[in-house]
């Protein structure tokens, strides 16, 4: 049984390792304004190259900023386990371009912003 553990555990660290960039972790103490008012229910997910994806509240639609292209965007193919993690299909995940997104995103170890095409503006905070 030790053996059996021991191997899993190892093969999971394998796993990890390898697919890295389409794991994504939740982060509970991200936090996302629109237009400066903080959006509540809302989950942030975040992965090795510190890429987000943002799931929304009301419609459970999700976006993605990668670090890669900074262009905002809804994934094509995404696994999730509720609240916990989501895994993309590539390391540069496939996305549609996101309605209403005005171009890249600005990119820091802490925050990313982007602007809408109707002047609004999205934050979201990490850690």
């Amino acid at each position: 049984m030790r053996r059996f553990l021991l191997l899993s555990s190892v093969a999971l660290v394998v796993l990890v390792a390898m697919y890295r960039q389409r794991i994504f972790l939740r982060d509970p103490l991200a936090k996302v304004y629109r237009d400066g008012v903080r959006q509540q229910g809302v989950r942030v997910y975040i992965n090795y190259s510190n890429d987000i994806l943002v799931e929304g509240s009301a419609d459970n639609q999700f976006y993605m900023v990668q670090n890669w292209n900074r262009l905002p965007g809804v994934p094509q193919s995404l696994t999730c386990m509720h609240a916990m993690l989501c895994w993309s299909d590539h390391d540069h995940a496939t996305l549609l371009p996101l309605a209403g997104s005005a171009g890249p995103a600005t990119m820091s170890d802490r925050e990313i912003t982007f602007r809408q095409t109707d002047g609004g503006a999205v934050r979201v905070t990490l850690r």
